[in-house]
């Protein structure tokens, strides 16, 4: 259900209040560290640059020992090059694709891609906890089920920040449940220390419909 990362020293109670400087910290390290890798990109630029490489190798062992093995046309590519001019559409069209491409490597880099963890609130930046989507889905059924008035719990649904409970009730009239369950809810999630905070949904079903 959870996942840790980093080390344990002298991790402070949770009933302490951290200093606010150790707070912050601790966000930083969980963010750092349950900021998900670029697979995709960083293995499409691996594969590119080593076919290029490949090439190049071959082209030039190939040329040295006095038998080119001419994989790319190049002696005719420098021929148009030579005779193409920087308005040409073609060259103006490649400077751009290939400004485009960079700037794609360049945001895929800088900005963080989305993880499967939820980060959990600590007081230590040398202790990272995580929670899978499952795991908080569980947590959250597991407090809406505790109720006395709640027979079932039909579905807990994720939404971005939201958590939404869909629960069964034998009682038609059932009052104030809705508040109860989200309430349960909403407290089981600070006490796991849910980051950022999720916002609670409810839907009562009677047992039957």
């Amino acid at each position: 259900m959870t996942t840790t990362a980093g080390q344990l020293r002298n991790a402070p109670s949770r009933a302490e209040a951290p200093p606010r400087a150790a707070d912050r910290a601790a966000r930083r390290a969980a963010r750092r560290v349950f900021r998900p890798r670029r697979v995709w990109p960083a293995l499409v630029t691996a594969a590119v640059l080593t076919a290029a490489g490949t090439i190049v190798a071959v082209e030039a062992i190939s040329a040295l020992a006095g038998s080119p093995a001419r994989v790319v046309p190049y002696e005719r590519l420098a021929n148009w090059l030579a005779g193409a001019s920087w308005e040409s559409a073609a060259i103006v069209t490649a400077g751009v694709g290939a400004v485009l491409l960079g700037l794609v490597a360049l945001l895929a880099g800088l900005l963080p891609g989305h993880t499967r963890l939820i980060r959990l609130r600590t007081d230590d930046p040398d202790l990272v906890i995580g929670v899978t989507e499952r795991g908080l889905r569980t947590a959250a059924g597991a407090a809406a089920r505790d109720l006395d008035l709640v027979s079932d719990v039909r579905s807990v649904k994720t939404r971005g920040h939201r958590v939404i409970v869909t629960v069964a009730t034998p009682v038609r009239e059932a009052g104030d449940l809705k508040e109860s369950v989200r309430t349960a809810v909403r407290t089981r999630l600070d006490e796991l220390g849910v980051e950022p905070a999720r916002t609670v949904g409810v839907r009562v079903r009677h047992k039957g419909a």
